[in-house]
This record gives C-alpha cells, sequence and structure tokens, in this order.
C-alpha cells in the first residue's frame, strides 16, 4: 500500500477492488452470528458463484428481521430461517430475514451470480488467479453474514471448481477429493474471526510445508522463493510465547498478485506476489509483511476491535510487534532501526490525526498510516511509560479477557491502567485522541560538538520517559537516551536525529 516496507505491511489488499464497495448493514444490538457454514460451486474464469450459506445466530427472542449484508449483484435464490421458508426484505445491499421467535435461529440462504466486490481474477501471473478481498465489508460478495469487526464467527467452507485448480482457504483443509473433474475442497476455521479475514483462493498453487502446522501455497515458478519465508515458525514461536497460544490450528501464507502487500485472512494471510521477488535496502520484504500479518492473527483476528474507530487496536499491534520481533529474532540494533522508520516515514497530517475519531463515515477513511505507525508508536510509548513488566501483563490479559468479546480504546486503556496501577487519562488524551505531535527542539554546538535537546508540547507525558534517540553523523551511528538531554559526537557537523520509536516533531 506504501512506498517503504514497513508501511506495506497493511491490511488493505485489493485488484480491481480498490474502488469497489458494498454497503452492508450495521450490526443489531444482541446479534452474534457464531458460524457460517458455505457451500460454493465457483467457475472461476466468469467468476459465477452458486452458493448456499447457513447462519447459526444467536439473538433477542424480541428480534423480528435479521438484518444480513449481501452483494445486490448476487441473485437471491431462497431463504430458510428453522428449515421454514420465509420471503427476505431486500434493499441494495441489505437483506432484512424475518425471523420465527426464540433466542437462536438457522438460517439458510441460496444465492447465485457474479459478484460486483470481493471476489477477484488475475492473470498477470502466466496462469489464471482468483482471490477474495474482505475489507472492510466486501466478504458480502461471496457470503451472506454479519460484516463488522465485532461479530466474529467461525467458518465452515467448502469450494467446489475445476479439477485443475487447487484451492487454499481460511481454516485447516479437511477434504480435497476430485469427482467428474471438479474439484471440492472443504476448510474449517476452528476459531472465531471477523468476517473481512474469510478468505479463498484458487490458482495452481505448489505446497510447501515448513513444519506440522506451518505451510506456503506458492504460485507455479515461483516455489524457489519459499525461503524467503522460512523463519515464519520462528516467529510464530516467538509470538505465542509473548501472548500465548496461536489461535488457530495451522498457518498458510499465500500467494497471490494482489495490489497491496498483504491482508491478515484468518489462518491464510494473502502476501502480494511481486513482493517474494523484491529486495529493499537489503531487507525482506515478503517476510516484513508476513510478520505483520501474523501477529495480526492474535490482535485483529482473534481479539477483535469494537468498532472501527478502534482500528488501531489491531494495526498498531500489527505494526509495532513487527518492530519487536527484529529486534528478538536479529537483535536490539535491528528492532532499534525498525522502530526509527517506522515514525520517520509518518507524514505530518498523518501524525497528527487522533487515532480515535468522532466519526469515521466510510471505514475506508481509517485506513491510513495513523492507524499503523503512529499506533505502533503510541504502543512503544506506553511500554517506556508503564515499564515492560505492566506492559506484557497487559496484553496478557487482553487475551484472556476479550477472547469473546470486542475490545473498545476505553478497555484497552482500562486494562493497562490496571496493569500498571497508573492513571493513563493524560497519555491517552494526548497520543490517542488529539492530534499536537511534541516537539524535540535541538541545539548544535560546532565548537564543543555537543547536541542538546528538550521536549516541548508533551503534556508531560514524556517526562523520565528513556526513549532512543538515533544520532546520524557522517555515516556513523550513536544511540542516546532522550532523558540525558545532550550528547557529544565525534564530528563537527550538524547530526540527523532520528526519534526511535516515540512520535516527536524535530526541530
Amino acid at each position: 500500500m506504501r512506498s517503504l516496507i514497513l508501511i506495506l505491511a497493511v491490511g488493505l489488499s485489493a485488484c480491481g477492488g480498490a474502488g469497489d464497495s458494498v454497503d452492508a448493514p450495521p450490526p443489531q444490538e444482541g446479534v452474534d452470528v457464531r458460524e457460517v457454514a458455505a457451500t460454493l460451486r465457483i467457475e472461476p474464469e466468469a467468476l459465477q458463484i452458486d452458493g448456499l450459506a447457513t447462519l447459526t445466530v444467536r439473538h433477542p427472542s424480541t428480534l423480528q428481521t435479521l438484518d444480513i449484508g449481501l452483494d445486490d449483484a448476487l441473485d437471491l435464490q431462497g431463504v430458510r430461517v428453522n428449515r421454514q421458508p420465509v420471503q427476505a426484505a431486500r434493499d441494495g445491499d441489505a437483506l432484512a430475514i424475518p425471523l420465527s421467535g426464540g433466542d437462536s435461529s438457522v438460517v439458510e440462504i441460496a444465492y447465485q451470480g457474479v459478484p460486483a466486490s470481493g471476489v477477484y481474477r488475475n492473470d498477470s501471473e502466466g496462469q489464471t488467479v482468483v482471490y477474495t478481498d474482505g475489507w472492510p465489508d466486501r466478504t458480502a460478495g461471496w457470503l451472506p453474514t454479519v460484516h463488522h469487526p465485532s461479530d466474529d464467527s467461525r467458518l465452515d467452507l467448502t469450494l467446489d471448481v475445476p479439477e485443475r485448480f487447487e484451492a487454499v482457504a481460511s481454516g485447516i483443509a479437511v477434504q480435497d477429493s476430485v469427482v467428474d473433474g471438479r474439484r471440492i475442497a472443504r476448510f474449517v476455521l476452528d476459531a472465531d474471526s471477523p468476517p473481512y479475514t474469510f478468505a479463498f483462493a484458487l490458482a495452481d498453487f505448489t505446497m510447501v510445508e515448513e513444519s506440522d502446522t506451518v505451510r506456503h501455497a506458492l504460485l507455479a515458478g515461483d516455489v524457489g522463493l519459499v525461503g524467503r519465508l522460512d523463519r515464519t515458525g520462528a516467529a510464530l514461536d516467538t509470538l505465542a510465547a509473548l501472548f500465548g497460544t496461536y489461535p488457530y490450528a495451522a498457518y498458510t501464507t499465500v500467494q497471490v498478485p494482489m495490489v497491496y502487500a498483504g491482508m491478515e485472512n484468518a489462518a491464510a494471510p494473502f502476501l502480494r506476489a511481486d513482493l517474494y521477488r523484491t529486495d529493499m535496502a537489503g531487507r525482506n520484504a515478503i517476510e516484513e509483511v508476513n510478520w505483520h500479518e501474523l501477529v495480526h492473527q492474535w490482535w485483529g483476528n482473534a481479539v477483535v476491535p469494537a468498532d472501527w474507530i478502534d482500528l488501531w487496536l489491531a494495526e498498531g499491534p500489527a505494526t509495532y510487534f513487527t518492530a519487536d520481533l527484529y529486534a528478538r529474532l536479529d537483535g536490539v540494533d535491528a528492532g532499534r532501526r525498525h522502530l526509527a522508520l517506522m515514525v520517520r516515514q509518518l507524514e505530518p497530517r498523518d501524525a497528527r490525526r487522533p487515532l480515535v475519531p468522532d466519526d469515521y463515515g466510510d471505514p475506508v477513511t481509517m485506513l491510513t498510516p495513523t492507524v499503523y505507525q503512529k499506533g505502533g508508536a503510541v504502543l512503544h510509548t506506553m511500554r517506556l511509560t508503564i515499564g515492560d513488566e505492566a506492559f506484557w501483563a497487559g496484553w496478557r490479559s487482553l487475551q484472556t479477557d476479550f477472547a469473546d468479546r470486542p475490545l473498545s480504546t476505553a478497555a484497552f486503556q482500562s486494562t493497562f491502567e490496571a496493569a500498571s496501577g497508573r492513571d493513563l487519562d493524560a497519555f491517552f488524551d494526548l497520543w490517542v485522541y488529539t492530534g499536537p505531535v511534541p516537539t524535540l527542539r535541538t541545539r548544535w554546538d560546532r565548537a564543543t560538538r555537543t547536541l542538546a535537546w528538550e521536549i516541548e508540547g508533551d503534556n508531560g507525558t514524556l517526562a523520565d520517559v528513556p526513549f532512543e534517540l538515533m544520532l546520524l553523523q557522517d555515516g556513523e551511528e550513536v544511540v542516546a537516551l532522550a532523558t540525558d538531554g545532550v550528547a557529544s559526537l565525534p564530528g563537527d557537523g550538524r547530526p540527523d536525529v532520528w526519534p526511535v520509536g516515540v512520535l516527536v516533531e524535530v526541530r
């Protein structure tokens, strides 16, 4: 999505889907889709879909109609509730399905057609590749359900496709058989995830097993590039040690010719095809994107944002903990450089946006570097503010306390206040809810070869916070603590100052 790899590791993907959209209805209070089981017969060249989806839904006993999102390009063939035919009302991409009482329903929806959104075909890799892109609600192009991050569910997906296509999808493969020239592939997602992370891809894939639980699906001709992902298992184990057991039964990376860098599809993230062949300043582009999407399996998929305004609670951790993985697996210097680039890449307008806006309109407007890089910087600043013990205790509490309910920013703050025993109102007021960026005002004394600095406009939140500064001078790098206020340097040229993981404007 962005020009540099740290910003490439983002959640949205599209090919012919960047401009299309679905207007799925908002979630209804008390409605909880527990499982979606779907069978899709797909003709890849035409993108024709014949589908039957069965939703298991909990809801208030007083609820009279269930609001479901389904692309209006798909023709509705029939609806049943608890095995009884019903007449659903349709308004664009919204279905209003009458309920028959009780606090739960089994809703069956049959549909067919060529989706206007959410399913894409690409022939640029020397073969036909069909893949989905569900963010934010474009999964409605092939699957009817409640399309909102707060309503996560399980998925049981069966794909019926021509035999020459291999299939990969969210979850683990439990069936792959060929009957009369058609491949029947079934995938079961064994833990909840938001609908925008449900996905499938069809192509001439080669599957490479890194371990019993880690696999890589590569397009024909690129299987030799699988070594660029050979630290996936190490990254997964490192994250599991920090946050708890990996949420799903397996992890499969999927190479697809998408426009943006990656998408955190549950248990099967999609990674952009040409990044497998890309180096940027000696960095492994596809590994960075893969690690970002791997972090999402915990943050965004297992623990879900309460609303789109809380998107930073998914993208901030994915950005920050990717940098932290490099510190853990490649050393402190590597992590430091990733953190310095993380904040250096932010444009002033993105840095000054609040992480949690008053309103967002279209969820797509939330997808800016603010929730990625600024979100990551806020997490690093909070870590330095409350200390490592409280910081990691807070993340472990979130995994336990929000396994079955969505996470809001207010609840996030309360969790870390409890873990640290500190009032974080001033911190969140400055860094999360408002837009000003503190200033690091520097003074260079060439005669004494010393750089001095002071912080302005931080509302006191950076007092005694030991964040680092990378001081770059004549090709040499000196690391200083911001709390020192001054540093002596070997040369007489004014140094370039890079804050490490903390968002301050250097002047």
